[in-house]
């Protein structure tokens, strides 16, 4: 898709629960109307700017939706005469560096697990724990790319499988499924 063309983006309008139409009984509100135009001219910036930054479709819709729930909260303090987009990017950025912090955090914390686990293998067997774990990498790079990624997301990275499934627009089920192959492919792979 081009980075030009107006994405369809599912996340709703704070002022009217609709992505784009005001219900009847907003129609007259000149507030809602006002947020409306807003959101109809920024959506499809706010969603570009934003997936450049998380490079995932989920928490994108997610940090976008919260934009505008926020710029909707504070409607009445906002100028209309100025131009509102860098206040969203000022809200997308914020939210973004969040999301970044929650991810990193996630991350390094099970880094520090595997780390405290190495540590509490005695000499004789640290040789051939790092063998089974490079075997362990090799059959798990020979794993189909998609199952390859669910299985890394859920095993190395620490995401449920629900996060998972949100993530990369799938089923819990199905995620459950693919590692259920990846482990039952890994086990076929290794030497016990």
């Amino acid at each position: 898709m081009h980075s030009n063309q107006p994405h369809n983006n599912n996340y709703s309008n704070p002022a009217t629960g609709d992505t784009g139409r005001l219900g009847p009984s907003l129609q007259q509100d000149s507030t809602a109307e006002r947020f409306n135009q807003i959101f109809l001219a920024t959506k499809d910036r706010m969603y570009q700017f934003v997936k450049k930054l998380t490079q995932d479709e989920s928490d994108t819709k997610d940090i976008v939706q919260d934009c505008y729930v926020s710029l909707w909260q504070k409607i009445n303090e906002v100028d209309m005469e100025q131009d509102i987009l860098p206040l969203l990017f000022t809200y997308a950025r914020h939210r973004v560096i969040d999301y970044l912090r929650k991810n990193t955090s996630r991350k390094q914390l099970l880094q520090e697990w595997q780390q405290e686990q190495i540590s509490e293998i005695p000499q004789e067997q640290l040789l051939d724990y790092k063998e089974r774990q490079l075997q362990l990498q090799v059959s798990i790079n020979q794993l189909p790319s998609h199952r390859k990624r669910i299985f890394t997301m859920v095993k190395q990275e620490g995401f449920s499988h629900k996060e998972v499934a949100q993530q990369l627009g799938i089923s819990a089920a199905t995620v459950k499924k693919q590692i259920g192959l990846s482990l039952k492919f890994l086990k076929e792979q290794l030497p016990r």
